[in-house]
């Protein structure tokens, strides 16, 4: 019996994996809508708390607040932001010009420190093409702003999808659970609970400390000197949702673009003050307000970082973390459905029917 059942389901399983691939593209819109839907989930909610508003008048305010702020804050940052980059990329354009200068500075520094020959090698090289790699990531970045609005039609259906999700998104999952076997169930109500208490516990502090580390950064920025503070701010903001490398990622961007601007003094006080920053978070903050809500071994969210860069590009880094989770109380629940024997197993589970 187990044996037919486990047939059943890897046949299933491969015609879903399939159907997934031959209509990528529309799962994406779904996937995007649904995500959307989740996390303006809690404003439905608090509305429509002991009745106060019906659902769809909720979902109605909900939706149109949303989107007037968005409009709003679109109208008073976009522009600024693209601006911002634009400038970057020149200030790096004006810069390169006389990055001999700077080069020759750092070589002599370096020497001056008595390093092996390859290893000045070496940061000459890295030195030399560092320029070229950051003028090229922002030039990534502001077309990426430039280009981000997707056809018409998609934006509608994301809308429309949207709304939909928002209004019998709950009901949707519950008649998928009440569907299944009693014993199935029980499982799969297991899987979205858990994974609905991480993601908000997870998102509720990784936004506190990423923006406590954006205010800082910023503050630091400022007060040693550094240009655009505030859009490299908004970057530590957004990298720090990415496990182990954000942080990393936004520290060098930082610190290149110092060298390049205001030279190596300017780049050791940015490098040393980002250290700092990302030693204070990694070892004393994110533990302290995190607990054990990232219940995760670091080789899962690494593996679970890659995974997901591959499948969803830089979005997919940044939800990596919750998604692995999801995954991980799947698979759980997967295997004990499966593997679970015992009379003691059984009767756990009836119990937590009739609880149910």
């Amino acid at each position: 019996m187990k044996n037919t059942r486990l047939l059943a389901l890897v046949i299933l399983l491969i015609i879903f994996v399939a159907s997934i691939a031959r209509f990528w593209d529309v799962v994406m819109l779904f996937f995007l809508s649904a995500i959307i839907a989740y996390l303006l989930n809690p404003i439905v909610k608090l509305l429509t708390f002991k009745g106060r508003v019906p659902r769809g008048v909720a979902v109605l305010v909900t939706f149109l607040g949303v989107v007037g702020l968005i409009v709003w804050l679109g109208v008073l940052f976009i522009p600024f932001a693209i601006e911002q980059m634009t400038n970057i990329v020149n200030d790096l354009m004006a810069y390169a010009g006389n990055f001999d200068q700077l080069l020759e500075s750092t070589s002599e520094l370096l020497a001056s420190w008595h390093l092996p020959q390859p290893v000045l090698d070496w940061a000459t090289d890295l030195a030399g093409t560092a320029d070229a790699y950051l003028t090229k990531f922002f030039s990534i970045v502001l077309n990426w702003l430039a280009n981000t609005t997707t056809g018409i039609f998609d934006i509608i259906v994301v809308l429309i999808l949207i709304v939909y999700f928002m209004l019998d998104g709950a009901t949707m999952i519950q008649n998928g659970i009440d569907a299944l076997p009693p014993r199935a169930a029980v499982r799969v109500g297991r899987v979205v609970t858990e994974s609905n208490r991480y993601t908000w516990k997870y998102l509720g502090t990784r936004v506190c400390i990423s923006l406590g580390m954006a205010v800082v950064s910023y503050i630091g920025f400022r007060i040693i000197g550094l240009r655009y503070a505030l859009l490299f701010s908004v970057l530590a903001f957004v990298m720090d949702f990415i496990p182990y490398f954000g942080s990393i990622i936004a520290g060098v961007v930082d610190s290149i673009f110092a060298l390049i601007t205001g030279g190596i003094g300017l780049a050791v006080k940015i490098l040393i003050f980002v250290l700092i920053v990302q030693q204070i978070e990694g070892n004393v903050v994110a533990p302290k307000l995190q607990g054990k809500s990232v219940d995760l071994h670091p080789i899962w969210v690494m593996f679970a970082l890659l995974a997901c860069s591959e499948i969803w590009g830089p979005v997919g880094m940044l939800i990596s973390t919750p998604v692995a989770a999801v995954v991980k109380t799947a698979l759980r629940e997967l295997y004990y459905y499966m593997i679970g024997d015992g009379k003691s197993t059984v009767a756990a589970i009836q119990n937590e029917v009739e609880q149910q």
